[in-house]
């Protein structure tokens, strides 16, 4: 109850104190008032410029963000391009009378909302601009004749710097000026009024005949309201935005103005209201406390409006993030799409969180499943928080094929993990590139080896072989001459694998020039057609039609060929069967295939064939593959084997296409 006292009384002192200085300040407040009362219409008519301003900016921001979409999309017309432009430029409603037309490069209208409507000179001459604009840039031009008030934009449509065609946009002045000015009233007899920056009235609620006259060449109607139009051009000239005048009546007036740009042209937004009107107000009793109230209004009007504006260019802010991240989300999408290999998350229960698109196409859709269903070991937990490789082969029900699996773990801020992250490359390639490497460095080793093999057996060899002989002959039981008749055929061996391994360390100069590939086939079959093994062979020759000719010495590639074709026939059961030879040109290279039906080589010893020594043949020396391939690196091929149990093998030599100047 004391509370209420104390605020009452409280309260009435304020009361009389305002009452006081109502009294005292009677006067003073007058010219204050008149003062705030300016205010308030500098206030109200920055208030309309900024309006006209956003409604204005809004459809630029509109047709441009239409025009993005129409190059993105095309302007073919078609029966979903009305809907299309409709549904993107619905919320440009304004209640105002747009006309919104879209045209091809040649002029031609592609959507408009008057069917058979045509353009005038100036509208033509205003579309021609659109090939020299920039994407995104508006141009504008306004029209303030009588018959024809319209404010008219344009932006172009563009693609890749190619002019695609352009959005016209035409609104209604009037509609502006019904929408933003009409409404406004200042005081009993105060309006508002606008002019463009060249003196043009373009809206006046009160003297409607003289909309589209110009202040310089004013003429006698003009001046039935104004004694002169000098406080109007310095407006025009920028010099004040406030002033009073006296009309032929006598009777003073206060103006406040606010600039309205668009485009390169400029409005001027006109808030007029007599001056004795404003002090008539301070006669009434209320004089103080309608100040107090204008007072608060303009403060919760310039709260609200700094509330507006922060909240505004907070939400501009949210979304220029939101973009922010859409567009690091989306490069981050190409990244790992673009890699060629597969990519999976896993949570610290082994279910797959994501994939990316490689290993949807590998495996389908695993999201939610147990990374077991890709290989079994997935689920076993990291011994170190490093990260891992690992190497597997046959995933994804691809055979042959190898895989390396490189594992991470995935942390959160605390640094706790939180799951893995594990990278699955196809390496099936490199480890072929790593195993050719490792061959060619045996065959090197090998050559290395055989060359002092060679210098120091083969003279001791032919000592042996002839002493032998002199036994032979000299030999009288046949036990001895059969003995030594077996030495002698294991010392011909011997040479003979001394002989290739000579050949293997060092090949003889080769003579490399263009040769014919099916030629050098035909004539090592006919070399080979009366070899006992290919007795019972069928041969099957497939050819293509025209074959460049290949960069090779003749008589080696026809030695690798007369091998590959006797290892073939030795593969056949019983010596029975066909050998394919295929002859084609793919991916700049021959390839001469050599196919048989025979027995095929286990898995286990594919990797070894080419090794030197290695063989499964019983008097096999295991150095034909070998030195066949050791030819082939020097012409610059390769040669491949693919093979399976009991199904056969087929031996591709690969030659790469290229000119003698280039060899």
């Amino acid at each position: 109850m004391k509370s209420r006292i104390i605020i009452l009384s409280v309260f009435v002192f304020l009361v009389s104190l305002l009452i006081v200085f109502n009294v005292i300040f009677h006067e003073s407040l007058r010219n204050e008032l008149a003062e705030q009362y300016n205010k308030q219409q500098l206030l109200i008519a920055k208030t309309i410029s900024d309006s006209i301003y956003n409604a204005v900016e809004h459809l630029e921001e509109e047709i441009t963000s239409l025009a993005k979409l129409l190059a993105i999309r095309g302007i073919h017309k078609n029966e979903g391009l009305e809907k299309f432009i409709t549904s993107a430029f619905e919320e440009a409603d304004m209640e105002m009378d747009i006309e919104l037309t879209v045209f091809d490069k040649d002029g031609a209208q592609i959507f408009s909302p008057k069917k058979g409507s045509s353009l005038s000179e100036d509208d033509i001459s205003f579309l021609n601009t659109a090939g020299g604009m920039k994407p995104g840039e508006v141009y504008f031009l306004e029209s303030i004749k009588k018959d024809d008030k319209r404010l008219k934009m344009l932006t172009p449509i563009k693609k890749e710097g190619r002019l695609l065609g352009a959005v016209f946009l035409s609104i209604n002045i009037d509609d502006i000026n019904k929408k933003f000015l009409a409404p406004i009233t200042s005081g009993e007899r105060g309006y508002a009024w606008m002019i463009d920056s060249t003196g043009t009235l373009i809206y006046h609620p009160t003297q409607r005949e003289m909309i589209g006259n110009n202040l310089y060449s004013a003429d006698k109607e003009c001046f039935k309201c104004h004694r002169s139009f000098e406080l109007e051009k310095k407006v025009l000239e920028g010099s004040i935005d406030s002033g009073r005048y006296i009309t032929p009546a006598g009777e003073d007036k206060i103006l406040a103005f606010s600039r309205v740009h668009i485009g390169s042209n400029s409005w001027i937004v006109c808030v007029s209201s007599p001056y004795s009107e404003v002090i008539s107000i301070t006669s009434r009793s209320m004089k103080l406390y309608s100040g107090l109230v204008v007072a608060i209004f303009v403060t919760v009007f310039l709260g609200a409006s700094v509330i507006v504006l922060n909240n505004r260019q907070r939400v501009k802010t949210e979304m220029k993030s939101k973009e922010a991240v859409l567009l690091e989300k989306q490069k981050l999408d190409t990244i790992v799409s673009a890699i060629g290999s597969g990519l999976m998350l896993l949570d610290n229960d082994n279910r797959i969180q994501w994939t990316n698109k490689t290993l949807r196409e590998w495996a389908g859709d695993l999201e939610g499943k147990n990374c077991r269903v890709i290989y079994s070991s997935c689920s076993q937990k990291m011994e170190s928080e490093d990260i891992t490789h690992d190497i597997y082969k046959g995933l994804f029900g691809r055979q042959g094929k190898i895989f390396q699996i490189t594992s991470a773990p995935v942390r959160d801020m605390a640094g706790e993990i939180i799951g893995m992250l594990k990278l699955i490359q196809d390496v099936t390639e490199i480890k072929k590139l790593e195993e050719s490497i490792l061959r060619t460095q045996k065959l090197a080793a090998l050559g290395r080896v055989a060359a002092g093999i060679s210098h120091e057996i083969g003279n001791p060899l032919t000592s042996i072989s002839s002493f032998v002989q002199i036994l032979k002959e000299r030999a009288e039981d046949d036990f001895t001459k059969e003995s030594l008749e077996t030495i002698h055929r294991h010392i011909i061996r011997i040479t003979e694998i001394v002989g290739q391994l000579s050949r293997l360390s060092k090949l003889p100069q080769m003579e490399l020039k263009e040769c014919d590939i099916n030629h050098i086939i035909e004539s090592s079959l006919e070399i080979v057609k009366y070899d006992k093994k290919l007795r019972n062979v069928k041969i099957i020759k497939e050819f293509t039609g025209t074959i460049p000719p290949v960069y090779v010495d003749e008589n080696y590639l026809s030695q690798v060929f007369i091998n590959l074709m006797l290892n073939a026939a030795d593969a056949l059961q019983d010596m029975e069967g066909t050998i394919t030879i295929r002859a084609l040109v793919d991916n700049n290279s021959v390839f001469v295939q050599f196919s048989d039906t025979g027995i095929g080589i286990p898995a286990e010893n594919l990797s070894m064939v080419f090794d030197p020594f290695f063989t499964t043949k019983e008097k096999g020396t295991g150095l034909g593959l070998s030195i066949s391939y050791e030819i082939l690196v020097k012409f610059g091929g390769d040669l491949k084997v693919e093979s399976q149990e009991n199904m056969g093998s087929t031996f591709s030599v690969v030659l790469p296409l290229r000119s003698s100047g280039n060899g």
